[in-house]
């Protein structure tokens, strides 16, 4: 079937050809005669061969009374030039830009005698005349001495009254004509006929109906390809080839003669035209380049931008000589490279054996050199008719191949479906089936790593709080939910861990609430390994030696510990968290690497106790150098509330156009803590009911209920202390120091034993300075000052080692003390810890994140 419809598509091409260049050939009548008979029509177009069909030219502008003076006999008297028409009078470039008025002339023969109402058609004349027959007016188009181009495309059509005619003798046809350009004028183109008015008009009207038919052909394939687009969007080349049909039939309309009959601006028709024929060239590249989706080269771009400009030049002037001077210098030679472009593409598919491309190369080829005819006769090169309109089918007949083909293939598939269609649905049910089998194998082995993943979590995250004025609480609700085997679970990277530590200074109830990056498993992987490498710090926190560390340096080395694990997955694990301690006084030490802020609620009123980011995730690169300990006292019936990021990620439902929109103020979680009165369950229904909960979601809540809240002093206690501190003053510090001593007695005060711990350093008791600032220093653990006068104290009793460890605490606390910070470098130089001075350095260096 493939084969009858090529070879029946070879010979409707074939017999077109014949037809279309017939229709050309049939409108060139031999030149062998300037007579004519009743029922004939005589060319008096020039041949080559018959010196009397020449015709003549004078470069005057004869007047009427001149034209009615010529006669037979003083015809030659003037200088008269013998030239051929149709043709341009111009064809020496001296002659140019003359604009000359012009008188041709040419002696005819009628008959004896003529029923019937003869005419002339005398061609394509640039641009006005005049014409006489035997020195009188029997015509005229234009107006004269007219600044602007008047009919220079128009065919002249003039009937000739009988009564003019001199019947058996030689009548003289003369036409005045005044050329709008410069380098061309005269009867160009077309033809020149004499012979019966209705036989000429039936011939014109004849021809420029076959034209008009061509067009009405292309505009339909135009709107075919047009609604192909409309159909189907995506495939652009349909638009392409259908804007590019649409613009080719306007441009022959406005060069077909029938124009003139709706009575437009010869002007405005001429503008029109050449803004549509710089569209034509670069619609048909576009057409092929998206046709087999090459590249928008920049050298396309490049000469898309020149026609717009120029499009847009002609559509704001009116110099149809300016126009015609660009379109044939400037814009024409563009089209070199366009055509070399669209041939760069169908060679490169013709190459690649791309059917669609060898048609359409041999109908554009056709087209080309059609176009490359009627450019040269457009340049008066030569005289030739116009063959572009009907080539150009030759294009579309090629394109409806394509389209055949792809009917036939089309075709063909669906007949095989449709025999093969119950065996088909068949095979697809059994591979459906087969896959899906296969999916739940997959799933339920999926579901079967979550149930196991979940199981070696749930032990990690552990609450083992023994702290009584502590009270904890936490909430964890993962965004994954899975069933296993009739279980229930739920797995994703959101943890709480919380612990007890005993150290030397105390015991400390130990909290993490960490976000793993990742969805699903990878975040429960970055989950459990928070939680294994936490619960191994906890483990080892019975040796000796931890219990000796100091809450600040032992939640460092928990960090340290966890960063070094996190960092040598080379950022594919990366997890933000809260870790701290809070001791039975509510004094809370703690880190946040890039966890949402923490939530303090106090009397009924919800803010957060950090304003800025100051660590990366667990895993950031260098993340050490960022290491900052923050601390903060709780006050009897606060509420400390951290939580992960799943808080503020609430989804929200726009009531407009009904799209998801993600919460943007983190300040709307306040709200919440406020409403709930800090009571997770509320707070947590306080988020679902105002939105959609999109990510894993955890709190840990840590409220702080002391048993004995410390006294205040009583008057006369703070009334003798301020005699003391008078005392101390004036330099009387051992009995300042007696008085003291006294005092703390029977009211001991962090305030008293600091004061002591001074007055002992002034009578350089290094010994009882260094007990009283520890013991200051432990009961308010919130005041730097405490510390740094201990490890400056130990310094100066040589206890250097252990000055190292406070001085260490500060530093970690805050770096930024001027005077602790020198005094721990000169302390690290003194114990030749240089490594431990390089990493400190490296704290100083390093900027805020």
């Amino acid at each position: 079937m493939n084969v009858q419809v090529r070879l029946y598509m070879i010979k409707s091409i074939l017999i077109f050809l014949v037809f279309s260049f017939s229709l050309l050939h049939s409108q060139t009548l031999p030149n062998s005669t300037t007579k004519t008979y009743e029922n004939d029509i005589v060319s008096l177009d020039t041949n080559q061969n018959d010196p009397d069909s020449f015709w003549y030219m004078i470069e005057e502008d004869l007047s009427e009374e001149k034209i009615q003076s010529i006669t037979e006999s003083n015809f030659k008297t003037k200088e008269w030039k013998q030239i051929a028409v149709p043709g341009n009078l111009y064809q020496n470039k001296e002659h140019y830009a003359a604009k000359k008025t012009v008188t041709l002339a040419k002696w005819v023969q009628f008959p004896l005698d003529s029923s019937k109402q003869l005419s002339f058609r005398l061609g394509v004349i640039n641009d006005r005349d005049r014409t006489y027959l035997n020195g009188k007016l029997i015509g005229q188009t234009g107006e004269w001495n007219a600044t602007e181009p008047q009919a220079y495309d128009k065919l002249r059509f003039y009937n000739i009254p009988s009564q003019l005619i001199q019947y058996g003798k030689k009548n003289l046809l003369l036409i005045r004509i005044q050329p709008y350009f410069g380098n061309s004028g005269g009867i160009e183109q077309d033809e020149t006929l004499l012979g019966p008015t209705d036989k000429v008009n039936a011939r014109f009207f004849k021809d420029e109906f076959i034209k008009l038919l061509f067009l009405t052909i292309y505009s339909t394939v135009g709107g075919y390809f047009l609604f192909l687009f409309i159909r189907r969007r995506k495939d652009r080349e349909n638009l392409f080839f259908a804007l590019f049909s649409f613009s080719f039939v306007i441009y022959n309309f406005l060069r077909n003669q029938l124009k003139y009959e709706f009575e437009f601006s010869f002007l405005e028709m001429k503008k029109l035209e050449y803004m549509t024929i710089l569209l034509l060239i670069p619609f048909m590249y576009h057409f092929l380049r998206t046709l087999f989706e090459e590249k928008y080269h920049i050298l396309g771009k490049i000469l898309d931008g020149i026609q717009l400009v120029c499009f847009i030049y002609f559509a704001l002037t009116h110099n149809i000589e300016t126009f015609s001077f660009l379109l044939t210098n400037f814009i024409q030679p563009t089209w070199v490279l366009y055509v070399i472009l669209i041939f760069a593409i169908l060679f490169k598919n013709l190459k690649k054996k791309e059917r669609r491309a060898f048609y359409i190369t041999i109908g554009l080829t056709i087209v080309l050199f059609a176009a490359v005819v009627d450019t040269a006769t457009n340049r008066n090169y030569w005289v030739f008719p116009r063959i572009m309109g009907y080539t150009f089918l030759v294009f579309n007949i090629s394109l409806a191949i394509i389209l055949a083909n792809s009917f036939v293939k089309l075709n063909e598939e669906v007949e095989d479906l449709n025999k093969n269609l119950e065996k088909k649905v068949e095979e697809r049910t059994d591979a459906l089936n087969e896959s899906l089998n296969q999916l739940q194998i997959l799933k339920e082995k999926q579901d079967g790593d979550y149930f196991l993943t979940s199981l070696l979590i749930h032990p990690l995250a552990r609450i083992d709080n023994q702290i009584p004025e502590i009270h904890i609480e936490t909430y964890v609700n993962q965004k994954k939910k899975f069933q296993f085997r009739g279980k229930d679970g739920e797995i994703g990277g959101d943890i709480c861990i919380v612990g007890t530590v005993h150290l030397e200074l105390g015991e400390y109830t130990v909290f993490a609430n960490g976000d793993a990056m990742g969805k699903s498993i990878q975040g429960a992987g970055g989950a459990l390994v928070l939680g294994v490498v936490f619960q191994a710090v906890l483990s080892r926190a019975k040796s000796s030696y931890t219990k000796s560390r100091p809450p600040e340096l032992w939640l460092k080395d928990l960090y340290v510990e966890l960063q070094s694990v996190f960092v040598s997955f080379d950022g594919s694990m990366l997890s933000s968290v809260v870790l701290g301690m809070v001791a039975k006084d509510g004094f809370v030490y703690y880190i946040n690497a890039e966890h949402p802020w923490s939530i303090l609620y106090r009397d009924g009123v919800a803010s957060f106790i950090e304003t800025e980011l100051s660590m990366r995730k667990l895993g950031f690169p260098k993340n050490d150098h960022y290491f900052q300990i923050k601390t903060f006292a709780l006050e009897p019936g606060d509420t400390l509330l951290i939580g992960s990021d799943g808080r503020d990620d609430i989804g929200f439902i726009k009531e407009e156009n009904g799209t998801r929109i993600i919460n943007e103020d983190e300040t709307l979680i306040l709200r919440f803590v406020e409403r709930s009165k800090s009571d997770i369950n509320n707070l947590v229904y306080e988020i679902e009911t105002n939105g959609e909960i999109t990510d894993d979601l955890s709190f840990l809540k840590i409220e702080y209920s002391p048993k004995n809240r410390r006294m205040s002093l009583p008057d006369f206690v703070k009334k003798e202390y301020i005699e003391i501190k008078t005392k101390a003053k004036q330099g009387k510090y051992e009995f300042a120091l007696e008085q003291l001593e006294t005092l703390m007695e029977k009211f001991p005060h962090p305030n008293f034993y600091a004061f002591a711990g001074k007055l002992y350093y002034q009578l350089k008791n290094w010994g009882e300075a260094i007990r009283n600032f520890k013991l200051a220093t432990n009961e308010n653990p919130n005041r730097e000052d405490y510390l740094y006068l201990t490890a400056k104290t130990l310094f100066k009793n040589n206890q250097t080692q252990e000055a190292v460890i406070w001085s260490e605490r500060l530093f970690l606390r805050n770096k930024f003390h001027k005077q602790n910070t020198k005094l721990f470098l000169h302390l690290l130089d003194l114990t030749k810890n240089i490594d431990k001075k390089e990493f400190y350095l490296e704290f100083l260096t390093a900027e805020k994140v």
